[in-house]
């Protein structure tokens, strides 16, 4: 069975923390191959199988560690060589009573990672040792504690595939399986307490078993002494020895609120909802998530448009704090008169035209949770000099108050700002800027993102186009290439506006040039100097410009497809346009 799935979450706590530390990529894969655990590049590869002749399947076949350091030694058989970006790997088989149940491997992506692991190759491999001698130790632990059944593995396999608390008992009321999300939602430590064959009662002590005939039904269970509101349901299961069982399926209520938040509001954001798969943007999710797990202060880097914000909530809602408030406060939005009162509140009568019941400031509100500051560089210095006091002691000072507030917040700062220069120019604390770059998180530029702009203009167009009730639109071939080559100076955002113009004006399936604004167009043309389809007449009109634009796309797809009757057959159905019409464009070009 596949253990290693019952300690999936502390395995990808571990492989993170690893990853972090020594500049590499981790990756854990079963004895089936199928990969369960990864950071970076892998965390678009997780549940997907390995290939049967790769270096992975030599290390479970052989049960012996491989360093592989060149890719031409182990990785000149592997069928998928081509697909694979590894400049180096090295991987140590996880065992279990000398039987390989999975493999742990140690990857780099770029050249830096990789000459790191072969100048410092001892370190890299003793470390990697004993990585998989912590997860030996983790499995172990938990087949002695509990003593798991190798003829059921396939059960144990299906419902830890299940995103809801299963638990099975036997006819004596004891549990027999009991799958990840069981564990984690009931706080229970598998690896050192004993769980299987241990009485529900003793876990959950009101449970009424009884079978609800295929009902959900909503109640309170008594869970390590506390109460809890709970829909579940109980199914009957027939045992191959003709004895019956039960089948326990339940969540917490509040679980549920939580979920039907994520689809209701912007403040339930995780980082699943985060599109890209490009090496730039999987370092800074990967990077957030290690700081989602901490209760440090962060600070998010990027220019506007970059998804600043998407990241804080991510990070507060995959955090320690994911059940308490989330305040935004745009520092560079609030006038500079109010932002004491914003940010700090007041007391009833502190000024003229104060509320006669006081106002609690945005930090008093986020108490419990996380402030949000986003653009932090707009702060002035007086302002920066009472926020540098709520960091170092965690208290405030409302306007007209004779003592101070305790807050306990948790704080994410944002700027598209270069903060350190800022400093330098006497603009920003030196002391502030130290405090809040506990932990630094860059964010690229689209442009920087590898092909990432057009998987998010998928996505974007998904939405517009169901905000918007009209057909699902693409993107031509030649708007693609246009994407692509763009410099994208206002980023997520700028990509959003261009596609939702496109949107309105495309008259068919595809939105094609000739659909999108104008400006678009004219801001290629002026940073267009090193992209070779561009035109180098920038005195034309932009309906000459456009047409130039159209007659170089053209010749790059006829010097690809060729110009025979086929190639051009090919082009027209890439760029979506008729034949005819191609052969009209050609002949207006060359006249």
């Amino acid at each position: 069975m596949s253990y290693l799935r019952l300690i999936k979450n502390k395995m990808q706590n571990l492989a993170e923390t690893m990853a972090s530390v020594m500049n590499v990529e981790v990756a854990i894969a079963d004895s089936n191959l199928t990969r369960i655990i990864g950071t970076g590049d892998f965390c678009s590869k997780l549940d997907e199988n390995c290939a049967e002749d790769s270096l992975y399947a030599k290390v479970v076949e052989t049960g012996q560690p491989i360093i592989n350091l060149t890719r031409d030694e182990y990785c000149s058989t592997c069928s998928n060589k081509e697909n694979c970006y590894e400049f180096s790997n090295m991987s140590y088989p996880i065992k279990l009573e000398d039987e390989v149940i999975g493999v742990i491997s140690f990857a780099s992506f770029n050249a830096e990672q990789a000459n790191n692991m072969r100048f410092r190759r001892n370190e890299y491999f003793n470390m990697l040792k004993e990585t998989a001698a912590i997860v030996e130790r983790e499995i172990f632990n938990i087949k002695i504690a509990n003593k798991l059944i190798n003829d059921v593995a396939e059960v144990n396999e299906i419902i830890n595939c299940l995103n809801t608390c299963i638990i099975i008992l036997n006819s004596n009321n004891e549990i027999i399986h009991i799958n990840s999300k069981a564990l984690d939602t009931l706080n229970l430590n598998i690896s050192s307490q004993k769980i299987i064959n241990r009485n529900i009662f003793e876990i959950i002590s009101n449970i009424k078993l009884a079978d609800t005939g295929n009902k959900d039904l909503v109640d309170i269970w008594k869970i390590n002494g506390k109460e809890v509101r709970v829909k579940y349901s109980i199914n009957k299961l027939r045992l191959r020895d003709n004895r019956f069982s039960l089948m326990i399926s339940f969540e917490y209520m509040q679980d549920i609120i939580n979920i039907a938040k994520t689809y209701e509001n912007r403040e339930k954001i995780q980082f699943k909802n985060i599109i890209g798969k490009s090496r730039a943007i999987l370092e800074a999710i990967n990077k957030s998530k290690i700081a989602a797990s901490t209760d440090s202060t962060v600070l998010i880097q990027g220019a506007s448009g970059t998804g600043k914000e998407l990241f804080a909530r991510s990070i507060h809602n995959e955090g320690l704090r994911k059940d308490g408030p989330f305040v935004a406060i745009n520092c560079g939005s609030i006038p500079e008169t109010l932002i004491e009162s914003e940010l700090f509140g007041y007391e009833r009568g502190a000024f003229t035209g104060a509320s006669n019941t006081g106002k609690k400031g945005k930090i008093e509100l986020a108490h419990n949770g996380t402030l949000f500051l986003d653009e932090v560089g707009e702060l002035p210095l007086y302002a920066q000099t009472k926020l540098l006091r709520v960091l170092q002691e965690r208290t405030i000072d409302r306007i007209g108050g004779t003592k101070p507030v305790y807050v306990n917040i948790r704080v994410i700062a944002a700027t598209n700002k270069d903060l350190k220069k800022l400093v330098d120019e006497g603009k920003f604390r030196l002391d502030l800027f130290y405090r809040l770059n506990v932990i630094p998180i860059k964010l690229p530029d689209l442009k920087d993102r590898e092909d990432d702009v057009l998987l998010c203009a998928d996505h974007i167009l998904d939405k517009l186009c169901y905000r918007m009730n009209v057909e699902k639109k693409e993107l031509s071939e030649e708007v693609k290439l246009a994407f692509k080559q763009y410099h994208w100076p206002g980023n997520i955002r700028e990509l959003e506006n261009v596609l939702e113009y496109g949107v309105c004006f495309s008259k068919d399936k595809y939105i094609k040039l000739e659909d999108l604004p104008e400006y678009f167009l004219e801001e290629f043309i002026k940073t267009g100097s090193n992209i070779k389809v561009l035109p180098t007449n920038r005195e034309s009109s932009l309906e000459d410009l456009k047409l130039e634009f159209e007659k170089k796309i053209i010749e790059q797809m006829l010097d690809k497809y060729g110009n025979t009757v086929e190639g051009k057959r090919k082009v027209a159905e890439k760029l979506n346009i008729g034949l005819t019409t191609l052969y009209r464009k050609i002949n207006d070009y060359y006249k």
